[in-house]
């Protein structure tokens, strides 16, 4: 049987269910990946992954052309759609004989329902709810603490960690990763400064975009901090598998720590406790000021009430 999970974007949701892979492969099963071009790296060299597929949904001026394409594609016997949005549910139809996606709970845009042959009724969130999704349509029994102890999973290559210059053979390498998408999910840059000038270690702070960079170059000129060059996917994961602690923000590349089991310490103000599972690997800090929801609220700025105190026992004690 010919197997495919869609999952667009973005990319914390592409680490966050791409730990169901391992489990998948040991249990025989092999599927592909659907993902956009822009994220494929952050699933390159992946053992457990059969093959990776990309699409390119962005570029409306090519979309007929790009849907064409993907016509030409064998179709799959089951399409299962992590991402509960129109175009996914589409795309699943377009590519396979059959598609399951959650109900309406999950299912970001309800019109996306009518493309799926099968609903499930999943009621628990993020990495929760990709076990649960797997778990029913396979009939397997992947629990809490298999995810908790899950293999590292984001694989690179040597060649692609470009930044070795930059670690410190006698102090501690530690990542900040200061961005965010969202702003109620960004520490405070004074905050990031006073950190990184309490810490005795070299603290290294890689970038996504402009304003990333001027944010860490703001940090570096008031700290003894380092920012790293530009990095792709491949690099960012290998850059942050050699270092001995990440500390940051709600996203993506944050993850990438939880994903390869390199200790991290990840700061959530408006996010959902229950984003990630804590393990030996990973420590939480919440702050006490949230309100605390289901979901992300984003009017809620909490995330700025987090002391340095906080963070920096967390890092004698992780």
């Amino acid at each position: 049987m010919r197997v495919a999970i869609i999952r667009l974007s973005a990319l914390g949701d592409i680490i966050h269910a791409a730990v169901i892979n391992e489990f998948l492969y040991k249990s025989g099963i092999k599927v592909d990946w659907i993902v956009e071009e822009r994220f494929r790296e952050i699933l390159d060299h992946n053992k457990y992954i059969n093959e990776i597929k990309t699409v390119n949904l962005k570029n409306k001026k090519r979309i007929f052309f790009e849907i064409n394409r993907i016509r030409k594609w064998e179709k799959y016997d089951l399409v299962i759609d992590f991402q509960g949005l129109i175009k996914s549910a589409i795309l699943g139809k377009i590519v396979g004989k059959k598609v399951i996606g959650c109900d309406e709970y999950h299912t970001k845009e309800k019109p996306a329902l009518l493309f799926y042959d099968k609903k499930l009724k999943i009621r628990n969130h993020t990495i929760g709810r990709y076990k649960d999704m797997i778990n029913e349509v396979f009939d397997l029994k992947i629990t809490n603490e298999d995810i908790k102890n899950h293999s590292p999973y984001l694989f690179y290559e040597k060649k692609d960690f470009i930044v070795e210059d930059f670690f410190s053979k006698n102090k501690k390498n530690i990542i900040f990763i200061i961005g965010s998408t969202a702003t109620n999910r960004k520490y405070p840059i004074k905050k990031w400064i006073k950190l990184a000038n309490s810490l005795n270690a070299n603290v290294l702070i890689p970038y996504g975009n402009e304003e990333e960079k001027e944010e860490a170059l703001l940090i570096s000129e008031n700290s003894n901090a380092e920012v790293l060059p530009k990095m792709n996917l491949n690099e960012l994961k290998a850059c942050i598998s050699y270092a001995d602690l990440l500390i940051g923000n709600d996203t993506g590349p944050s993850y990438i720590a939880w994903a390869n089991k390199i200790p991290n310490i990840l700061l959530y103000g408006a996010t959902p406790f229950g984003r990630v599972f804590e393990n030996e690997y990973t420590k939480i800090i919440k702050s006490k000021t949230s309100k605390n929801l289901e979901v992300i609220d984003k009017n809620d700025f909490s995330i700025r009430d987090i002391s340095v105190r906080e963070i920096l026992d967390a890092v004698e004690k992780i």
